[in-house]
């Protein structure tokens, strides 16, 4: 019987008439026979391959091409897997593996088509189903969301009570969470319901629960409404429209989008009142803690310091927050001792006269990771939460009445040369020392570093400067460069060759634009009057006055001198001479007579002497400033003026026309130092000759920038992680450049640096779900911005590769992100790589890797992730073998075992599927190898 059987066999193999070397062959060995066959030729492999590929457009909201996949894959079915086998009684785990496949295959398809809008037509093939599987909650969730979309909501609810009695009186279990949360959607007639089930392939679907919606969810996309009720949700915050996503999730999403992670200072001020006698009214208390409220307003606005009353009598001032600067601790610092010189002047006094006091405070400085949440309704954060508020809270307590302490963290960053000590017994805090230091730095700052390749700059400096003094003519030099890239090194090198050349020196005056707490608006040009003249900034009218009328006396010996006195004077911040019309009781100076005694003055000092007259920070003027100075060399006669105005290139980005078009005006861009050149200030810092593999990476990092080169020399350690060893300088000025930028420009650099240190167009419009045009202008707008470098030949085809310039820039990038954001663009960044027509299964095992992991971190399962892992570089398996790329299809394959637990019935297969492939390639490589010959 079994000789007749396998005879019959082979006729039937050889009438199928198929090619030589894919023909199945029935094969006699001892001790019985063996089939041999092609995997591609069995309807299984076919199956499992539709199913990847359907599953991935399912995952990426592909709805009727994930549709037609799945439904070409059921339609591969004839019946039960072996059914003759399975008749003579014989049961195999493969077999029930296999027909639970079909089953989670089925009810993918139907979600496809639930998001299509076919709800009618699914009503009968739902209960088909659950009369062979009334147990099965995912379909019998569908079957209700479809019963209660066509208006049926009793025969809903009527699902759920059968599916309820059934599974207690077999099981004694309750229906599953989700059913349940369904049940109660349903009862109250949720909005959400109006929307499609969209859950991940093989996993549990995703309910409609405003409530306690799910961070990291399986699904990437939001889920899309129905064509006939589909109402235009508001943009979230990304700028991208939540197409059909209900109220309650896309309000729950955007709080998320508006949340943010960012280093910041805090001072912390708290004021108290006591009395000998008597209780004090508490209208009095309400007086006088509204007049210190303004009053700290007052005290901290020059500071830039965000005041919020915590409660009672106590104070919040974030600085970094809305926006970082670099020296926001420094800022913390200068505003702590600004408060306490406010307390100790006089103030409001509550009581009676016998029982008068005034207000004692108690300050608190610290430094810290803050979570910082924002609303549409205004730009200042609604919300600060963090650590640091709770360490100054327990602080506060502690601190002694009137005295200032300050966290060791933040006097590192920015105390130097404020005169702060350790207080005895509380480690880990400092307080103004009794007799402050002569305001130099530490002894430990770091030495010069080199000066190197800037030779053809500085020749352009003393070029310019030559032809200023042979033509008798002003120029205008702006030296631009990113922070810390060395353009007040290259100026300060080109003044002491000025006094170091042949011939008498000019004139050089320096002045700069302060960060915060200016004395003036008009700096730096108030600076160059206080330079020229001998003032000290902050000098007493008494003092300056007198001063300022010598130097305008000697400038001008024959012309009236009072009103350019009174102009300077407001220019330097003072009220105006008694003597003059613009008197205490006169008005103020106007600006255009101050701006014009200004080019009076300098055309004067340049006549007598040739000069050169450097400010810098000149982004940091106010616009009337820089306007001044742009126009300044046109305006002013035949004189030897050199005017140097050092800034950073964010000057082109608020002043885009700067310079063009103006006679004697030059633009000065400063390059990054060469990669040998950065290693060399390196090694310097480090007291090295020669540099280190270690310094090489410090370089690969600090990109020839010298400030960050030194700040990276003086690292401990950058090896495996170099992104937990960012200097605090380094972080500080990153920031602060993010922080710079627009609101979409910087929410697409987040996107960016979710994407990784490489990155395409494609993916981040994936990843921010914006429209890939805007992505594109915003990847450009940050390539120039030197944020971001454009590769020249692509590693994806057809779109742009960009590479993060700095690694720091990614790093404070991702750190602004809460975890639970972090999941979700990984989950998105994941679903683009799934689909790259050439996988790349390492990018795509990472992104997965990182949701899962932030996912656990946060505390949300991550089973149905984990599936979604292994499934989609199954997936990117079959694209790379169908292109015949088998070596490729085994490293998918090797990236989807080590994620496929051992307990999934789909391993087996997988495990089948991944040795055939290999060995397929092992063969194909033994048959190109030549033949080795004696």
């Amino acid at each position: 019987m079994v000789q007749n059987s396998v005879a019959g066999l082979r006729r039937a193999f050889q009438a199928v008439g198929e090619p030589a070397d894919g023909k199945a062959a029935l094969n006699t060995t001892v001790p019985g026979y063996v089939l041999r066959i092609e995997p591609e030729q069995l309807d299984l492999t076919e199956f499992h391959e539709l199913v990847t590929l359907g599953r991935a457009r399912l995952a990426a909201g592909d709805w009727t091409q994930a549709s037609e996949l799945l439904r070409r894959a059921l339609g591969l079915w004839r019946g039960p897997v072996l059914a003759d086998v399975s008749d003579a009684g014989l049961t195999w785990p493969e077999l029930a593996a296999l027909q639970g496949l079909r089953l989670a295959v089925h009810e993918d398809c139907i979600q496809a088509e639930l998001a299509m809008g076919r709800d009618r037509e699914l009503i009968g093939e739902l209960e088909s189903l659950l009369e062979a599987e009334p147990t099965r909650e995912r379909l019998v969730a569908q079957l209700m969301v479809v019963l209660y979309n066509c208006g049926r909501q009793p025969e809903a609810l009527e699902r759920y009570r059968r599916t309820r009695d059934l599974l207690a009186d077999r099981f004694g279990l309750e229906p599953g969470r989700d059913l349940r949360r369904l049940q109660r959607a349903i009862l109250s007639h949720d909005p959400a319901l109006a929307l499609r089930l969209t859950a991940a392939p093989g996993g549990a679907a995703d309910f409609p629960s405003p409530a306690a919606p799910r961070a990291g969810a399986a699904a990437p996309q939001p889920p899309r409404p129905r064509p006939e009720a589909a109402v235009p949700a508001p943009a979230d915050d990304l700028g991208a429209g939540t197409t059909g996503a209900s109220a309650a999730e896309h309000a729950f999403r955007a709080s998320w989008e508006r949340v943010e992670r960012r280093p910041a200072s805090v001072v912390m001020v708290r004021a108290r009142w006591t009395a000998d006698s008597g209780t004090l009214a508490p209208e009095r208390v309400d007086h006088a803690v509204k007049e210190l409220t303004a009053g700290i307003r007052r005290e901290m606005a020059p500071f830039g310091g965000l005041v919020r009353r915590a409660f009672g009598s106590v104070w919040l001032v974030v600085f970094g927050v809305p926006r970082a600067h670099e020296d926001d601790a420094e800022r913390a610092l200068r505003a702590a001792l600004a408060l306490r010189r406010h307390f100790e002047e006089p103030g409001p006094e509550l009581g009676t006269a016998a029982t008068a006091t005034r207000p004692v405070a108690h300050l608190v400085v610290g430094t810290g990771e803050v979570v910082v949440t924002y609303d549409d309704s205004a730009p200042e954060p609604v919300e600060v939460t963090g650590q640091v508020l709770d360490a100054c809270q327990h602080l506060l307590l502690q601190v002694p009445r009137g005295e200032l302490w300050a966290a060791d963290s933040t006097v590192e960053a920015g105390g130097a040369g404020l005169g702060f000590a350790p207080v005895p017994g509380v480690p880990g805090v400092h307080r103004p020392a009794p007799s402050r230091p002569d305001g130099r730095g530490p002894s430990g700052d770091p030495a010069e570093p080199p000066f190197l390749e800037r030779t053809h700059e500085l020749n352009l400096l003393c070029g310019a400067y030559r032809d200023t003094v042979r033509r008798q003519l002003p120029h205008l030099v702006t030296v631009l460069g990113e922070p810390g890239i060395g353009k007040t090194r290259l100026i300060g090198e080109f003044a002491a060759s000025l006094r170091d050349g042949a011939g008498p020196p000019p004139r050089v005056l320096h002045a700069g634009t302060p960060a915060f707490d200016a004395h003036t608006p008009y700096e730096p040009l108030a600076g160059v009057v206080r330079a020229y003249a001998g003032i000290r900034a902050g000098a007493p009218a008494a003092v300056v006055l007198p001063a300022l009328t010598g130097v305008v006396r000697g400038l001008f010996p024959h012309a009236d001198t009072g009103p350019i006195v009174t102009a300077l004077a407001a220019c330097l911040g003072l009220p105006a001479p008694a003597a003059s019309v613009q008197g205490p009781d006169g008005g103020a100076v106007p600006r255009e007579e101050v701006l014009d005694a200004l080019r009076q003055f300098l055309e004067e000092a340049a006549a007598d002497r040739p000069l050169v007259v450097v400010l810098d920070d000149l982004h940091r003027a106010a616009d009337f400033v820089r306007s001044f100075v742009e126009d300044l060399t046109v305006r002013l006669g035949p004189v030897a003026l050199l005017l140097i105005a050092g800034a950073r290139s964010e000057l082109l980005h608020t002043r885009p026309s700067w310079g063009c078009a103006k006679r004697r005006s030059v633009l000065l861009h400063v390059a990054p130092l060469s990669t040998t050149a950065t290693a060399t200030v390196i090694g310097a810092a480090a007291g090295r000759r020669h540099p280190t593999p270690a310094d090489d990476r410090r370089a690969a990092l600090a990109d020839g920038n010298p400030l960050f080169a030194q700040a990276y020399a003086r690292a401990a350690d950058v090896g495996a992680d170099p992104a937990a060893v960012h200097p605090p300088a380094v972080l500080a000025v990153a920031a602060a450049q993010l922080d710079g930028l627009d609101r979409t420009a910087r929410s697409v650099l987040r996107d960016a640096a979710v994407v990784g240190g490489t990155l395409w167009r494609g993916a981040v419009a994936a990843v921010s779900r914006r429209d890939p045009e805007e992505v594109g202008r915003s990847l450009e707008l940050l390539e120039s911005r030197e944020l971001l470098r454009r590769v020249r030949r692509s590693g994806v085809p057809g779109d742009v590769e960009y590479v993060f310039r700095y690694a720091v820039s990614r790093y404070v990038a991702l750190a602004q992100l809460p975890g639970r954001v972090l999941v979700e663009r990984h989950l998105r960044a994941a679903d683009w790589a799934a689909l790259l027509d050439v996988p790349r299964p390492g990018l795509l095992a990472f992104h997965y890797d990182r949701a899962i992991a932030l996912a656990e971190a946060d505390g949300t399962p991550v089973e149905t992730m984990e599936r979604r892992a292994w499934e989609a570089l199954v997936g990117a398996s079959a694209r790379a073998a169908a292109a015949g790329d088998d070596a490729l299809a085994v490293s998918c394959l090797d990236h989807a075992l080590d994620r496929c637990p051992p307990g999934e019935p789909e391993r087996v297969w997988l495990v089948t599927h991944h040795r055939r492939i290999r060995d397929s390639l092992g063969t194909r490589d033994r048959r190109s190898r030549p033949a080795v010959t004696g």
